[in-house]
């Protein structure tokens, strides 16, 4: 029984696997898109959702079948872990401070949310407001992201809410998406140089790789599983997108504790 969990990972996470399990997930999303599509009956949010979560999860399969490529691939957390942090803050943040006037997911797990995205900066990942010029490049995506909700929401804006509401969600969202873009800059750059200089900034890794991980499957069991259940009879492929999108999360988290665990046994 000792071995199991060991290789219930190597299953998970072995040379082929650890590249099936992505691909399946990718083809299911794209799959409920073109069905989406197909259907003469469906509705235009439905579709617009789906190709978002599309995009959304390309990223994590793009850090799964490329960051084991790196000459450092667990330290690589410590690099890209605080700016992924960083911009789950801003659309959290933004997510609060405007849910007195209209409510984006559950408002009381994005004040969860923000609160834990804080306190994982402070404690696991040292973060200090002197070293943001270091993460200039965040600054850049969500305002990148608030632009492009603003051009998206007057190009096409045909919504019972106002225009303000519309843009708050809209830039939440593309903030959202934006999420694991500096993750995988990083990591791709770390690859193409051959960079094996990392570090973990003097916290423990596996402190923030716990952290870190706890983060986002907590979120997320709220952000996807909980509002599936919740819109499961409004739009059945919507929910379905929440599902395929939280078990590419999933496995993304999954991966990352295989290796540092793996990283763990070999220095043993």
């Amino acid at each position: 029984m000792a071995g199991t969990p060991k290789s219930l990972h190597k299953a998970i996470h072995g040379d082929i696997s650890s590249k099936v399990l992505p691909a399946v997930l990718i083809l299911a999303a794209m799959s409920l898109l073109i069905y989406a599509h197909s259907r003469p009956d469906g509705d235009y949010a439905s579709k617009v959702f789906l190709g978002l979560i599309l995009i959304q999860i390309l990223p994590l399969a793009f850090l799964e079948f490329k960051v084991v490529t790196c000459p450092d691939p667990v330290g690589m957390l410590s690099l890209f872990g605080t700016k992924v942090l960083l911009l789950h803050g801003c659309f959290l943040l933004l997510r609060v401070l405007a849910w007195p006037l209209m409510e984006v997911g559950f408002g009381w797990s994005n004040a969860i949310g923000l609160v834990s995205v804080l306190v994982i900066l402070k404690l696991g990942f040292r973060f200090k407001l002197e070293s943001f010029s270091s993460h200039l490049d965040v600054l850049g995506l969500v305002v990148l992201a608030g632009a492009a909700a603003l051009v998206t929401e007057m190009l096409d804006f045909g919504s019972t809410h106002s225009f303000l509401e519309q843009t708050i969600h809209t830039s939440s969202s593309y903030i959202e998406i934006l999420g694991f873009v500096p993750a995988v800059w990083m990591v791709y750059q770390s690859a193409k140089k051959s960079d094996d200089v990392t570090g973990t900034g003097g916290a423990n890794l596996w402190q923030q790789t716990g952290l870190f991980c706890t983060f986002l499957i907590s979120f997320y069991v709220f952000e996807d599983l909980a509002t599936a259940w919740h819109i499961r009879s409004l739009s059945a492929l919507a929910a379905a997108g929440h599902i395929v999108h939280f078990l590419m999360l999933a496995h993304f988290v999954s991966f990352l504790i295989y290796q540092v665990s793996r990283q763990d046994m070999v220095m043993l």
